[in-house]
């Protein structure tokens, strides 16, 4: 980081000249440094126009954006706002296009098969005798100001905790109501594969009110992405798994979450399976190494608006830097409470298989 630190300025042609010509040499990684969890670190692509990275010390939205905007681009623009059109024919023809590259992504990754076969097992009547062999932990993990949060942690009685197995974390808020089983179909078949799953509880930094009537902008949920990264830290801490093989995915309000992780540290995760991200974090992306990224979202969902996950795509698709990990989409007809079981089980078994890919997950035997 020292060695960062002692680069003199260099004017923004200059960097953009050496950016062009650098990533044909190398790919851009994010540079370590200290500072919360929930602040976005400098990345190459910043050093390389002469950007600075202000670290705040209370978690918030860290405002400046290093962009490498084609001239005569104006940088508020959103150039994939065509796609909240979600019924207009340039829209569905995206829909088609992604959706026919994600399939022939999916259908080469040989675990598939068997998540699938065994997916349809555990939906009949092997659930109990599949929960047989596994354990769930109920611990706490601490905050970035200190607070102590609940968090559930699954995986098989024999596994390893040598620090280096793929794990999957998702998050719920901390409300009262309680939380289903964590034994789920898709969570077992995790397991069995010699996974880690855990589900964290985090404040929403909405719980306590509203946004303002009239308010140009969301306000931005920065406490629970801290303790999204906190949890996702503790699991590190714990031996469990390492930033290589630790995972994010989630539905909903977890979904939304993850794509604004992925998009604030793409360095911390291996792998990341959002169904879209909020506004002000889909903005932040600027050119970066985003891990391997599946999103899961429908063209009628009642919980989330799609284009959400549209438009997140498309922005990690132009940002993206480092072609060898997909940044894939993938449009439901439907979804939801009313989801048939055979599309529940197809759209489980790829995002179940995209994670075994990219974190290393293999079929028992």
């Amino acid at each position: 980081m020292g060695r960062h630190r002692r680069m003199r300025p260099i004017t923004f042609a200059a960097g953009l000249a050496w950016l062009l010509a650098g990533c044909a040499m190398f790919e851009p990684t994010t540079v370590p440094g200290p500072g919360r969890l929930d602040v976005p670190q400098p990345t190459a692509t910043q050093i390389g126009v002469g950007g600075s990275n202000p670290n705040p010390s209370a978690p918030r939205i860290n405002q400046f954006v290093a962009r490498v905007n084609p001239p005569g681009r104006r940088g508020a623009t959103n150039p994939y706002a065509w796609l909240e059109s979600v019924h207009s024919g340039r829209t569905r023809h995206w829909i088609f296009v992604e959706n026919r590259a994600t399939a022939q992504a999916l259908a080469g990754i040989p675990q598939r098969a068997w998540i699938r076969g065994r997916l349809a097992q555990l939906q009949g009547s092997g659930l109990a005798g599949a929960a047989g062999g596994v354990v769930v932990e109920h611990v706490s993990y601490i905050g970035p100001d200190g607070t102590r949060l609940a968090m559930e942690i699954g995986h098989r009685r024999d596994l390893p905790r040598d620090g280096n197995q793929p794990a999957l974390l998702t998050v719920y808020r901390a409300t009262r109501k309680p939380q289903g089983t964590l034994l789920e179909p898709f969570v077992l078949v995790w397991l069995e594969m010699g996974g880690v799953y855990a589900r964290a509880e985090v404040r929403d930094g909405l719980a306590s009110g509203s946004a303002p009537r009239g308010a140009a902008t969301l306000p931005d949920r920065a406490i629970a992405l801290s303790d999204l990264f906190a949890a996702g830290q503790a699991l590190i801490d714990r031996h469990y798994t390492r930033r290589a093989r630790l995972g994010i995915q989630g539905r909903d309000f977890a979904g939304l979450m993850v794509g604004a992780a992925v998009t604030l540290r793409p360095d911390f995760f291996g792998a990341a399976l959002p169904t879209g991200t909020w506004q002000q974090y889909r903005d932040i992306t600027s050119g970066n190494c985003f891990p391997p990224t599946l999103i899961s979202t429908a063209e009628h969902d009642g919980n989330i608006r799609p284009w959400q996950g549209y438009e997140l795509a498309a922005v990690m698709q132009g940002e993206q830097v480092c072609g060898h990990r997909p940044i894939l989409i993938r449009v439901a007809s439907d979804e939801g409470q009313g989801e048939p079981s055979s599309a529940w089980q197809e759209r489980a078994a790829d995002e179940l298989a995209f994670a075994a890919k990219w974190l290393g997950a293999q079929p028992p035997g």
